[in-house]
C-alpha cells in the first residue's frame, strides 16, 4: 500500500510539470460554446480578443457546434470576451505565462512553417453566475488600470501605450528600454514600472524585477499589484517565505484578486502549508474557474498527499470538466484510474 500511494504521488505532481513556450509569442486560442444552444445562436455568438487596456487584437464567431479558434501574436494578458443577445456578456482573463505550466512543448507545439504556436482553451459558458468571494468592508476598493492611468499626463499615457504595444509585438528589447526610459523620467508612474516589471519577471530578470516592484510597492502601499509582483518574483527565487508575506498583504488588500490568491497558494505550497495552500487554490477556482488550470492540478496534488484519493479525484474531474480538450487528457484519465474514480 505504501508503494502504491508513493506512485500516486509520482503521477499527480507529474502534471505539475512547467514547459518552456514564452508568453507574448504567437498562440492559438480555442474553445466552445457549453451552453444548448441552437446553430443559429452558436453563429451569433461573438468572441473578442482584447489587451488590458482594451485594444482588439482578434475577434470571431464559434461554427455551428459552437467551437471556436483564433491564432494571436498576443501579450501575456489578454481579455476574453463573449457575447450573444439575451445572456449576460462574459469576461475572462488569461495570462498565458501561467497558463503554460499546465502544457508541454511535445503535446501542445506544433509547428507553423518555422514558427513555434501554443495552443489554449477557453471554454465559454453563458447565463452561469461565477461564484464570488465576499470581500471584508475593510478592504480597500483596488484602482483598476483605466482609474489609475485616467490621473496620469496624457503624453505619460502615450508612451506607456507605446512601450505595450512594442511588448504586445514581441518586440521586447524595445519595450524594457522603453519602460526603463519611462519610468526614469516619470519615477512615479506606478503601473508603468508593474509592466516593466511583468516584462522583466517573464524574461527571467528577477533581481532587476525586484528593484522595480519594490518602487512600485514604496509609491502605492495601499495596493495590491506591487506586493504580487514582489510575491512572483520571490517565488520565481525560491524564497518562499518572502514571496507569501507580499502576497498575504496582496491578499488583504484585494481578496478577489485571482493572481494574487494563486501565487499565494504557490508559495505556500512550497513551504509545505497545504492546508492554506488547499484554500488559496480553491478560491482561485471559485473566483475563475478558468483563470488556471494549474490550480485544480495542485488541489489534487494536495488531496494526494493528505491521502484523500476523493477529492483529488473529484479535483481532477473538475479541471476535465473545465477544460474538456486539455492536451493531457488521456494522462489525467489514467490517473484517476489509479485513484479508483
Amino acid at each position: 500500500m505504501p508503494m502504491k500511494r508513493t506512485l500516486l504521488q509520482f503521477c499527480v505532481v507529474a502534471l505539475l510539470v512547467a514547459s518552456s513556450v514564452i508568453a507574448g509569442d504567437t498562440f492559438e486560442l480555442r474553445g466552445r460554446v457549453t451552453n444548448e444552444l441552437t446553430e443559429e445562436q452558436h453563429r451569433a455568438v461573438t468572441v473578442v480578443v482584447t489587451d488590458r487596456l482594451g485594444t482588439e487584437l482578434a475577434r470571431t464567431r464559434p461554427d455551428k457546434s459552437g467551437r471556436y479558434q483564433i491564432k494571436i501574436s498576443g501579450p501575456q494578458f489578454i481579455i476574453i470576451k463573449a457575447e450573444l443577445e439575451g445572456f449576460p456578456t462574459l469576461r475572462y482573463q488569461l495570462d498565458t505565462k501561467q497558463y503554460k505550466e499546465s502544457t508541454t512543448d511535445r503535446e501542445e507545439n506544433r509547428v507553423f512553417g518555422e514558427m513555434r504556436i501554443q495552443t489554449y482553451y477557453q471554454n465559454i459558458t453563458f447565463g452561469v453566475a461565477q461564484p464570488r468571494l465576499e470581500v471584508p468592508s475593510e478592504a480597500p476598493a483596488p484602482m483598476s488600470l483605466e482609474e489609475l492611468l485616467a490621473n496620469e499626463e496624457p503624453a505619460v499615457v502615450k508612451d506607456y501605450q507605446e512601450a505595450r504595444r512594442q511588448r504586445e509585438g514581441g518586440a521586447l528589447k524595445k519595450a524594457v528600454d522603453s519602460f526603463e526610459k519611462l519610468t526614469k523620467k516619470h519615477p512615479e508612474f506606478y503601473i508603468g514600472l508593474v509592466d516593466f516589471g511583468m516584462i522583466l519577471v517573464a524574461q527571467q530578470e528577477n533581481d532587476r524585477a525586484l528593484d522595480v516592484f519594490t518602487r512600485a510597492r514604496d509609491l502605492r502601499p495601499g495596493h495590491s499589484w506591487g506586493y504580487i509582483g514582489l510575491g512572483m518574483v520571490l517565488n520565481n527565487k525560491k524564497d518562499y517565505q518572502g514571496a507569501s508575506q507580499h502576497l498575504e498583504k496582496a491578499v488583504s488588500l484585494e481578496p478577489t484578486s485571482v493572481n494574487a490568491q494563486f501565487q499565494l497558494g504557490f508559495a505556500l505550497f512550497n513551504l509545505g502549508e497545504m492546508d492554506r495552500s488547499l484554500t488559496c487554490f480553491q478560491r482561485v477556482v471559485d473566483l475563475n474557474p478558468a483563470f488556471n488550470p494549474m490550480a485544480y492540478k495542485y488541489i489534487s496534488s494536495i488531496y494526494v498527499k493528505k491521502n484523500n484519493a476523493a477529492g483529488a479525484g473529484k479535483a481532477l474531474r473538475s479541471y476535465l470538466a473545465q477544460f474538456p480538450d486539455a492536451p493531457d487528457r488521456d494522462r489525467v484519465e489514467q490517473i484517476l484510474k489509479k485513484l479508483g474514480q
